[in-house]
């Protein structure tokens, strides 16, 4: 769990504090950057440690009166609050190219039909503790992701680092952001906002999911 802190203190070369958990003692300090290295080069070498912007997350958070976000699963899909779960689906990019062309009006009508479902999963699923039960109903959470997306991008004779490639992708992923939000608010519409959603801490439109897509 990165923190805003320790980003700051690799920018600046500078030590940051080890604090212990339980009582908030600072019990050493290291170079920030010097970590952060390090952090990189075992990342590259095999995947560990993942990291998580946790003050970032905390800022984003949809439904800060329920809590803070602490950490993610170890895949990272979705950040949770305590006793929360999210229903995942993913979106095979590579079915939507259509004579080297994005066939968009498909690929939205899938996104509605996927937010829908994915919503209709929370209230068919069964829940192995009450609490779990409880936090999910309140805050409804789902997770439409994708794949297929280099697929996509060889189908469109785009490379997958390049500029152009990495625009279109952005491009992609922030059509389905806004039409799973547009559909979660329709369904909000007829169905009610998340049972924990207060406009008065919620700055965004009353909707069916606190969280929507997740990759």
């Amino acid at each position: 769990a990165v923190t805003d802190v320790f980003m700051e203190a690799v920018e600046k070369g500078e030590s940051y504090e080890l604090i212990e958990p339980s009582t908030g003692v600072v019990i050493d300090e290291l170079n920030a950057r010097t970590v952060f290295e390090k952090i990189i080069d075992l990342a590259w070498y095999n995947g560990e440690p993942g990291v998580l912007f946790i003050d970032a997350a905390n800022k984003a958070n949809m439904t800060p009166q329920l809590g803070e976000f602490e950490a993610t699963n170890p895949c990272g899909e979705q950040w949770l609050l305590p006793y929360e779960s999210c229903n995942l689906g993913s979106i095979n990019l590579g079915n939507f190219v259509i004579e080297n062309e994005i066939d968009f009006q498909r690929l939205e009508d899938t996104i509605r039909t996927a937010t829908i479902f994915l919503d209709n999963v929370i209230d068919c699923n069964r829940f192995p503790i009450p609490e779990i039960e409880e936090m999910t109903l309140k805050t409804r959470k789902i997770g439409l992701g994708i794949m297929g997306l280099h697929d996509m991008l060889i189908q469109l004779a785009i490379p997958y680092a390049s500029e152009e490639g990495r625009e279109l992708s952005a491009r992609v992923m922030k059509f389905i952001r806004e039409v799973s939000e547009t559909q979660s608010i329709e369904i909000a519409g007829v169905k009610d906002p998340f049972p924990a959603f207060d406009a008065a801490l919620n700055n965004y439109p009353g909707r069916r999911n606190a969280a929507l897509t997740s990759i």
